[in-house]
């Protein structure tokens, strides 16, 4: 596998890639929205949802073995992996894997959950599913998938991913070149795939490599074993909580949960952020943490009345904070643009502009697609504005501090937020009904693009790929895999039954999620949320006041970006992983400096790449032998 590629021989195509590379990204899409399918709704295993995707890491990890005798460059296959990461995400949580079982959920529980019955007449009109037949056999299987009846459905929704997917595009062209030549983020997730196609640094000879990808091998091994095998030992290493058993009685027990985790794929790419960063990142969860304690000895928190009840408005923070950092990044953005336009060539400057019009455009008619069923117009722009916020800041905080996965505020989706601004007083069921169905995209943004989309313009720009490459291979692929994905899903959904217990439970449960907010939202009208609003307005300025000290003071030990994961699943999670990928990083550079440093990264290497391949190993032996795998996520 060359960096340099070979000398032109035969038809290009779009953007100089060569016919057999387009025919290699779209077989290994196919096989992999496939795979993905089959493995995320019949087996519950999740393969996606991670910031370095199994699948795709995969595929990387099989093109490095096989590069002697394949007729591709490095910067061919970096390219597939790029366009495979930066497109696989809408066929999962987010896309449409939450979609398909909200889309006649309603008419479905309404036989035997009365609470649903009032929201029926709401329906006509909707792009949902309307044919009983269809609707049955969706929750029932067994069944042939009724195309006709999805026409709407898919029409309708991929247009919306689409126009998402068009929005990310636009903020990707304009904001890559800021983040990456100006602001010079570190990227941790890219680490990976450059470190593993390098020609020049063999990692498979390394013994370090092969020390850390030992240990995931081994003690993950002896989990999945354990699952079938009681009797073998087995250490857990997911997320478990503590608090019951070390925090019993009060004050300490208002702490709402303690996970403790050891993933060894979260411990090595925590091992690559700043140590400032990674050192905020658990110090606000343990701060998060102890705000319920404090609130617990002033008579706050849980049992309480009104405002008391809520604190430390949890949630609240979280999206506050998230839209803080996102108007942050924008402004950021704001402050380089001049400089950028400076240092680069007018043809490339039109086409960075180019593309931020037409994701302002995209991001418009979004808004219209919501107005269009029912929402009214303020709320629409204001759902929209959100969730481009949260999924910039999503991006953002994966170009500091990398992560396992990218998980937003839980409960504070963007339909919530603007119930909170707008209060729901005078809001028609239908437009509630609406935004419920909305919500099943909204309520995780791990199905968008824009943050692998970042981190692959980040490794096309260190291997002198075209970023006009990268994004029009990754416009094209999102449609490719919507149809593949659409086609894989709904087969699957309807061979197996979607509320049966042969299908995972996962994405019916987040459909329900987010009906039952929706209901709470029309059973319970209330003006705007003065309180909760409030939480949000602190939690922004918080986190602008975080950014503006770390500016002004050298040396100021606190990012925001810690605050900002503070109160999400994600360093819920994974607070422990960065403790103990800090605490080593800060020994390493203190006792052995940045050549110590530098020759420890192929054990974290190891690390993320062994708990990749032996998880995978684990979920296609399960398939062969058709046996339920070791969750090792969740």
């Amino acid at each position: 596998m060359e960096d340099s590629e070979p000398p032109a021989a035969g038809a290009r195509l779009l953007g100089g890639v060569r016919p057999r590379v387009l025919a290699l990204l779209f077989a290994a899409q196919f096989v992999l929205v496939s795979w993905v399918a089959d493995s995320e709704i019949a087996r519950n295993v999740s393969l996606i949802g991670y910031s370095l995707m199994m699948p795709t890491v995969l595929f990387l990890l099989l093109m490095r073995v096989l590069s002697r005798w394949l007729p591709f460059t490095r910067r061919e296959v970096l390219l597939v992996y790029v366009v495979l990461t930066a497109t696989l995400p809408v066929v999962g949580f987010g896309g449409i894997r939450f979609l398909i079982p909200g889309m006649g959920f309603l008419p479905y529980f309404a036989e035997t959950q009365p609470q649903w019955s009032r929201y029926l007449p709401h329906l006509t009109g909707l792009p949902i599913l309307h044919d009983p037949a269809a609707i049955a056999a969706l929750y029932r299987g067994d069944s042939a998938v009724p195309w006709q009846a999805w026409t709407v459905p898919i029409l309708f929704w991929s247009a919306y991913l689409l126009l998402l997917s068009g929005v990310w595009l636009g903020l990707a062209a304009v904001l890559h070149r800021i983040w990456i030549r100006q602001e010079r983020l570190t990227f941790p997730v890219t680490l990976l795939p450059l470190q593993l196609t390098d020609p020049q640094d063999d990692l498979f000879r390394r013994r370090l490599f092969w020390a850390g990808a030992a240990l995931p091998v081994v003690f993950q091994s002896l989990l999945a074993l354990h699952e079938w095998y009681p009797s073998v030992p087995a250490f857990q290493l997911k997320a478990y909580d503590i608090r019951p058993s070390l925090f019993p009685s009060p004050p300490w027990n208002a702490i709402p949960n303690l996970q403790i985790s050891i993933y060894p794929m979260a411990v090595g790419l925590a091992y690559f952020v700043p140590s400032s960063v990674s050192f905020s990142c658990w110090f606000f969860l343990f701060a998060s943490k102890f705000s319920h304690v404090a609130g617990a000895m002033a008579g706050l928190g849980a049992g309480g009345a009104g405002a008391a009840g809520r604190f430390p408005f949890r949630e609240e923070q979280a999206a506050g904070a998230w839209i803080g950092f996102a108007l942050l990044t924008a402004w950021g953005a704001y402050y380089h643009w001049r400089s950028l336009m400076r240092d680069t060539p007018p043809g490339e400057q039109r086409e960075m502009k180019r593309l931020g019009v037409i994701g302002a455009v995209c991001m418009a008619l979004c808004s219209l697609l919501l107005v269009g069923v029912g929402i009214a117009p303020v709320v629409a722009v204001g759902v929209v504005v959100v969730y481009v916020g949260f999924t910039l800041t999503a991006a953002r905080v994966r170009a500091e501090a990398g992560g396992q996965w990218s998980m937003a505020p839980t409960l504070w989706t963007p339909h919530r937020v603007m119930a909170a601004a707008t209060g729901t007083f005078g809001v028609p069921d239908r437009a509630l009904v609406a935004g419920g169905h909305f919500d099943m995209v909204h309520v995780d943004i791990r199905g968008q693009s824009l943050p692998y989309l970042m981190e692959g313009l980040k490794i096309a720009d260190t291997m002198g790929i075209r970023w006009r490459t990268v994004t029009l291979w990754v416009a094209i692929g999102t449609v490719t895999a919507l149809a593949f994905g659409w086609w894989s899903s709904l087969t699957q959904f309807y061979d197996l039954g979607a509320a049966t217990a042969k299908a995972s439970s996962y994405p019916l449960v987040k459909a329900q999620i987010s009906m039952r907010e929706m209901h709470n939202l029309a059973t319970s009208r209330v003006p705007w949320d003065r309180d909760g609003v409030g939480a949000m307005a602190f939690a922004g300025g918080f986190t602008l006041l975080l950014a503006a000290l770390r500016t002004r003071f050298l040396g100021f030990p606190f990012s925001p970006v810690g605050y900002v994961l503070a109160n999400t699943y994600t360093m819920n999670a994974f607070f422990v992983p960065f403790l103990v990928a800090w605490a080593v990083k800060v020994m390493v550079q203190r006792f052995g400096g940045s050549g110590l440093y530098r020759r420890s990264i192929p054990f974290f290497i190891g690390l993320i790449l062994g708990d990749i391949a032996i998880q995978a190993f684990w979920t296609l032996v399960g398939r062969l032998i058709d046996a339920p795998v070791y969750q090792f996520l969740a």
